[in-house]
């Protein structure tokens, strides 16, 4: 998925209130002019209250409640983020934040300009976390369709710039939606208490949240305005009995500590 749209896109799900069928849904991402699949096909599993986010075969995240867990199965590892260990990143990534600005502070001018280009580019508004990005979210009213689905265009910018655009179905026009749309929202909630020791993305989790539905596609855009030249597209949704193993680390995987925050 798009990386931060798996934050967001990867961006966003729980809680079914009773045992019912569970939804799958898979996405690809693809070249725009050929429709050439780009790496492997990204999935989601949702059956009663659990959620399961996979790309590929191997590795996943398991959200059980207020529980993250990520498997690797390469290396047959788990670990679990609750959320008094999400408070707690979340200060590490502040205290981190700004020890790097501090050490900014005394590099001579061409350095400090060289170290912000190269980490921020690998941070949502870069090292300047006094004045976070502004991001906001906009229905069109424009429509397409996308894989049969009649979707309406949003586009989320930041900074007034046009960062993505997204064509979004509501839920209601989707199988097993009471459970997707709750397990949407959970995920949203767990991953803002995360995104709280670092403002430019919790601004971001906080505007994608706006978005009244489930995007069928979305498409990024460049620093410089530019549509990038690939698009994730929903491919298949439907209702179907998840097997509970799918949201349980398989046995004999033995469970990790979170690093700490810069390690």
């Amino acid at each position: 998925m798009n990386k931060l749209l798996l934050v967001s896109s990867v961006t966003s799900f729980v809680l079914a209130t009773a045992a019912s069928a569970g939804v799958r849904v898979e996405n690809v991402t693809r070249d725009i002019k050929t429709k050439v699949v780009d790496g492997p096909t990204q999935t989601v599993l949702v059956q009663d209250g659990k959620i399961r986010v996979s790309s590929g075969k191997d590795n996943g995240m398991i959200l059980k409640g207020s529980t993250i867990v990520i498997v690797d199965d390469g290396k047959k590892t788990y670990t679990e983020m609750d959320k008094e260990q999400m408070k707690k990143m979340a200060a590490q990534a502040n205290a981190a934040m700004k020890q790097m600005q501090d050490k900014l502070k005394n590099m001579p001018p061409e350095q400090r300009a060289m170290m912000e280009k190269m980490m921020g580019s690998q941070m949502p508004g870069g090292l300047d976390t006094s004045k976070p990005d502004v991001y906001d979210a906009k229905n069109t009213g424009k429509t397409e369709t996308v894989e049969g689905r009649k979707c309406t265009i949003w586009n989320i910018t930041r900074n007034g710039k046009l960062l993505e655009e997204s064509c979004v179905v509501p839920f209601s026009s989707l199988p097993g939606k009471e459970d997707f749309e709750k397990s949407f929202k959970e995920m949203a909630e767990a991953f803002a208490e995360f995104a709280k020791g670092m403002p430019n993305v919790s601004n971001q989790v906080q505007v994608r949240a706006n978005v009244n539905g489930y995007p069928v596609r979305s498409r990024s855009y460049d620093a410089a305005g530019k549509l990038r030249g690939t698009e994730t597209v929903l491919t298949k949704w439907v209702e179907e009995s998840v097997p509970a193993a799918s949201f349980e680390v398989p046995k004999g995987y033995k469970k990790k500590e979170m690093p700490m925050m810069g390690q």
